[in-house]
């Protein structure tokens, strides 16, 4: 029996191979506590994928760089219509610990209507747009800088046709799952080419499974709790501390 879970990731040229190693080598030392087909979905042509990897992936595909990695996991996804689930990971991320798989398969199904698990939803981004946009009186301070990115976003959601909704909340695009059946209805990710447009396209993918009915969920508690990421530190209070540590800050993205 084939599995019904696909794991997508994405690479693009400018990244050394390296980093893809470091994932399949994290994902063969943990087990995933799921069946699952492997594919890799490759942002520019001048990639190589040395024989050793390759062997390990069930679907290779190699594309133009543009639309950075929601182009590639966009791609890979409408050229694998037998799986029933995806999961999406960038090449940087590392898997964290065992049954990973399974946990967001789990998460997805625990309840009823829920679109979409990831590692991490922005809480930075987890408020009214009027808010955010500097629009109301409700106290919360908002830098101009994000006033204007908040201002760019909503109007991209806007020129796009996907609805805003209430808050900008969102869920990262580093790490992803969902299914074919919310995919379909949603028709994919966005796909844009410049940088700014790619973050709003991130907030727009979740906005477009919310605006559809559907609840956006974090896997765990704590963020990256089962694939991380090296711009993003988990929460949980242990990998804090060693990190701290090791002198290591969090920088992010958005």
């Amino acid at each position: 029996m084939n599995p019904s879970i696909v794991v997508i990731i994405s690479a693009w040229e400018g990244h050394p191979v390296s980093f893809l190693r470091r994932l399949i080598e994290s994902v063969n030392r943990f087990d995933a506590g799921e069946a699952y087909d492997l594919a890799l979905s490759v942002n520019g042509s001048e990639y190589q994928v040395p024989s050793d990897l390759a062997a390990g992936f069930r679907h290779i595909m190699q594309r133009e760089n543009v639309g950075f990695n929601l182009g590639a996991w966009d791609h890979a996804w409408r050229r694998l219509p037998e799986y029933d689930h995806y999961l999406f990971l960038q090449d940087e991320c590392f898997v964290r610990r065992k049954n990973w798989l399974r946990r967001f398969r789990r998460r997805l199904a625990s309840e009823n209507g829920c679109g979409l698990v990831g590692e991490h939803f922005n809480t930075g981004w987890n408020h009214p747009w009027e808010t955010l946009l500097g629009q109301d009186d409700s106290g919360h301070a908002v830098s101009e800088k994000k006033r204007r990115r908040a201002a760019f976003y909503f109007q991209m959601l806007q020129d796009w046709g996907i609805p805003p909704g209430d808050t900008a909340a969102h869920l990262t695009t580093v790490v992803q799952y969902t299914s074919r059946r919310v995919l379909e209805e949603v028709d994919g990710y966005p796909i844009r080419k410049s940088y700014h447009e790619a973050i709003a396209a991130e907030i727009g993918f979740s906005r477009k499974i919310a605006a559809a009915g559907y609840c956006l969920r974090q896997v765990g508690r704590w963020r990256h709790s089962c694939i991380g990421h090296p711009q993003w530190q988990t929460e949980r209070p242990a990998e804090k501390l060693r990190a701290l540590l090791r002198g290591k800050t969090c920088r992010e993205v958005l």
